[in-house]
């Protein structure tokens, strides 16, 4: 649930914030960090702001950051637990245990350019046949599936093919809006290796939003046969986004894919770093 449903009095312990940015981080060093409790102690009558007791502090929040802060009751966390069919029955622990199993779940939105191989790679990720086609805005709604991957469950949306997220047309709106309201723990942005440069603007915009992204460099075969070299590790390190070759159609370098991208969610990858794009 979010920070913002909880009434006067309840409290819930912190999940994780939403947003990316300077709005994310201002948030957390007030202390809405993973693990905290946060008691509300005043819901306004007109709705805004809202005042909190957590860490030692009373802090004060528009209802709209509220909004952007996942938390869980213990209620919730034991459901949680007896989902998981946990012995633990000490209050705090069965916290603990259902914060630890919320920490394994991990959402992924797969965002690319038409005609990309986007949803073939969905379709391999998730063993589902979704209808592929040759022309533009084939993917004309989100389509969601997931799968467990050494301890994780990854959830996958395969977001509507765009070439921008300017908010023009409406697979623009709709990816745009779906990355920052639902906030994926990770974007895989599926790049054609042999169409780079029209590609990576789509890129440098995500960049730009500054989420937790891996590049799935699709249709990499082609780009071997026709001979070209291309060092995707070191375009990886100059941009601060791992890079991985793939062949979606076949299954060539999933595993790989899967594996940075549990490290970049886990803050292991040592390649990913925050750059500033300059367009002009």
């Amino acid at each position: 649930m979010r920070l913002s449903e909880l009434k006067t009095g309840e409290s819930a312990t912190v999940v994780k914030v939403l947003g990316y940015g300077g709005f994310r981080r201002r948030i957390m060093e007030m202390g809405f960090v993973r693990g905290q409790e946060v008691t509300v102690l005043l819901d306004a009558p007109l709705k805004d702001p809202i005042e909190y007791h957590i860490m030692g502090y009373d802090i004060s929040l528009r209802r709209k950051e509220a909004e952007m802060i996942v938390v869980m009751t213990r209620e919730e966390a034991a459901k949680i637990s007896e989902t998981e069919a946990s012995t633990l029955i000490d209050g705090e622990d069965i916290m603990v245990e259902a914060l630890r199993s919320s920490h394994n779940h991990i959402t992924v939105g797969l965002v690319g350019n038409p005609n990309a191989g986007k949803t073939s790679l969905f379709n391999t990720l998730c063993g589902r046949s979704e209808h592929v086609g040759n022309y533009s805005g084939v993917t004309v709604d989100a389509k969601r599936g997931e799968l467990r991957y050494k301890g994780y469950t990854i959830e996958i949306t395969d977001l509507p093919g765009t070439y921008a997220l300017s908010a023009y047309s409406p697979e623009e709106v709709y990816v745009r809006r779906h990355i920052i309201d639902h906030t994926p723990d990770i974007i895989v942005n599926t790049v054609v290796a042999s169409n780079l440069e029209r590609n990576l603007y789509l890129t440098t915009e995500l960049i730009d939003i500054s989420p937790k992204m891996v590049i799935a460099l699709n249709m990499y075969d082609e780009l071997e046969r026709s001979g070209a070299k291309f060092d995707h590790e070191a375009l990886g390190r100059m941009i601060g986004v791992p890079i991985v070759p793939v062949v979606a159609t076949s299954g060539r370098g999933i595993e790989e894919l899967l594996d940075r991208l549990i490290a970049v969610y886990e803050n292991r990858d040592q390649s990913v770093r925050h750059i500033h794009i300059g367009y002009g």
